[in-house]
């Protein structure tokens, strides 16, 4: 789990090939992205929450390959299909997503 604000992983490249290093900016882009829509996600939720951002929908959201953002979002603390997030106190936004509705 990774707590608010979200910081995406990005990787490194200190060689020349001109293919690989567009790649790495495309990354550094999409990570970009996906930082942003999930903290401005969290920013709108009370403090003390639990919340899951599934990859694909992140991905249908911000307009970006769903591959690339499953791939950034598995390298930051996520898994195979999204990544767990919370604001707030760690144990409190636990407490509040195993309260019955």
């Amino acid at each position: 789990m990774k707590q608010y604000p979200v910081s995406i992983a990005r990787r490194s490249y200190r060689g020349s090939d001109p293919k690989r290093r567009a790649k790495l900016i495309e990354s550094y882009r999409v990570a970009a992205r996906i930082e942003e829509y999930i903290n401005e996600e969290l920013e709108k939720l009370p403090d003390d929450t639990v919340k899951v951002f599934l990859s694909y929908a992140v991905a249908a959201s911000i307009g970006e390959s769903e591959s690339m953002v499953q791939e950034l979002i598995m390298a930051t603390d996520g898994g195979s299909n999204g990544i767990t997030c919370w604001k707030g106190d760690y144990e409190r936004a636990l407490a509040n997503l195993r309260k019955p509705t």
